[in-house]
């Protein structure tokens, strides 16, 4: 994928899309919305599958209720219990989940914590490994290379602005849920998908520091998302370039933006757009099932089986 700058306009809001980076940038609320795709509405059962305390988690639903993704509705009266469910544009983040499992289904390994989940898609009856295409021209197996990306600086600002909000720190074994978890490394690895291969470039984009990107590029050496290079033989500068691992998690950031786009825009611009350089036109995601090559639709699938 390729880049262009946009320079942002002075005073202007942080893009849909940082802030929809904010809102999903945090490990355990990715985990817990997942959970209630799962069917795990109540917060006894929230708890236990997801092995989380009882004040991280009262926190974490009441943000996601503040942030229009849950609602909260009475199934026992004496005493008074809630179930969880998803608005709307919680619903909406479907695609998004679909990415977040699809990726850790091929790199977290058998021993990642959802591997005993699986997608079944109820129109064919069997369970699927969801194909990543675009809805606009109908084409499958797209990765980052396939796309042209046109950046709005201004979905730094609330990366940037709101590093306090902190998520559980990132190690290994790596999953999608803690990459997407935590910030700086969401943004690390998109400057990466649009062409960004050398310190000084993350550094210069992103307005990071360099302990910090320092920490976050070893750990994507790490665990094989990036690949460290020298620029020439014998030579100190070194080039960070994308592996398969690493190219295969645009999906993520792909459904991310469409919802962003959507949920978060008055008018439909996230501030990064994505053109499907063979059909012309901004990338819609599109998810086939690999049985019958349906196209999944929302009400058509289901998850099946229990987290580890």
């Amino acid at each position: 994928m390729t880049k262009e700058a946009v320079v942002p306009d002075v005073g202007e809001s942080a893009s849909p899309l940082g802030r929809a980076l904010v809102l999903m940038g945090d490990m355990w609320t990715v985990r817990i919305v997942r959970a209630i795709f799962a069917e795990q509405r109540r917060f006894q059962d929230l708890r236990d599958s997801l092995n989380i305390s009882d004040p991280v988690l009262s926190r974490r639903l009441r943000g996601l209720v503040d942030d229009g993704l849950l609602f909260t509705r009475a199934y026992q009266s004496h005493p008074p219990r809630h179930e969880y469910l998803l608005t709307e544009s919680g619903i909406d983040l479907w695609r998004v989940m679909i990415a977040l499992w699809t990726w850790d289904r091929t790199w977290a390994g058998a021993h990642h914590r959802d591997s005993g989940l699986r997608l079944r898609h109820d129109v064919c009856g069997n369970s699927t490994r969801p194909v990543f295409g675009c809805g606009r021209c109908g084409a499958i197996g797209l990765t980052a290379r396939d796309v042209k990306g046109t950046v709005d600086d201004r979905l730094l600002l609330d990366v940037v602005g709101r590093r306090s909000r902190r998520s559980p720190t990132i190690n290994t074994p790596i999953d999608a849920s803690g990459v997407l978890g935590d910030r700086w490394s969401t943004m690390i690895l998109s400057d990466a998908l649009m062409g960004s291969r050398r310190f000084h470039e993350f550094q210069s984009h992103l307005k990071i520091s360099p302990v910090t990107l320092t920490h976050r590029l070893e750990l994507f050496v790490e665990t094989g998302m990036l690949s460290r290079e020298s620029v020439a033989a014998g030579g100190r500068r070194q080039e960070y370039r994308l592996t398969p691992k690493g190219i295969d998690f645009f999906s993520v950031t792909a459904t991310i933006n469409s919802w962003a786009a959507q949920w978060l825009a008055d008018d439909g611009q996230s501030g990064l757009s994505l053109i499907h350089t063979a059909c012309g036109h901004e990338l819609q995601p599109q998810f086939t099932c690999n049985s019958c090559n349906g196209v999944l639709a929302r009400p058509e699938i289901s998850f099946e089986g229990s987290a580890v």
